[in-house]
């Protein structure tokens, strides 16, 4: 009786110990995110409401044969406020940047980009996510830069940096 019950403890413990280090090493294996599925691709035309205006605003309507900047941005991202400096910079040396404000609240997205200064040309509310799915988003911060025929050549998913803006300073 004893013998049984000890080869139970001793399966189980064996199962156990393999799942905790199958996970273990999950741990450390490298996660692939597919950032390029929409690299190489058209973007499609956003449409939809300005945030400041109220106004239906069109994407392809808002540049005129240059590159661009796309920012999917919530004023409750934290990672957004840690980029919004970044986003000045392009700014600052005329980078056209539209924004898509992911599921927000009117008012405090208005008070994130009063507070911080605004970036954009143009801001688009996404208050249910379709814009950010049809441009293959996984999350906020993600950014987009378009060339003048409107075909997606990088994309960035979290907050951008230096290297980011030297990078689109350079295809300017």
């Amino acid at each position: 009786m004893f013998l049984k019950k000890g080869f139970k403890i001793v399966v189980m413990l064996f199962f156990f110990g393999v799942a905790l280090a199958l996970f273990y090493t999950s741990l450390f294996i490298k996660k692939d995110f597919e950032p390029s599925v929409m690299i190489g691709k058209r973007i499609p035309n956003l449409v939809s409401s300005s945030l400041l205006s109220g106004q239906d605003l069109n994407l392809k309507d808002m540049i005129n044969n240059e590159i661009f900047v796309v920012n999917i941005f919530a004023s409750w991202c934290a990672p957004c406020q840690i980029e919004h400096p970044y986003l000045m910079k392009l700014k600052e040396n005329n980078v056209k940047i539209i924004g898509v404000n992911y599921k927000d609240n009117d008012k405090n997205a208005k008070n994130f980009l009063k507070k911080n200064k605004n970036p954009y040309n143009g801001v688009l509310k996404d208050k249910n996510g379709e814009l950010s799915i049809f441009l293959g988003a996984y999350g906020v911060p993600e950014t987009f830069v378009i060339n003048k025929n409107f075909i997606i050549i990088d994309k960035y998913i979290g907050p951008i940096n230096d290297e980011f803006v030297n990078k689109v300073l350079n295809l300017k």
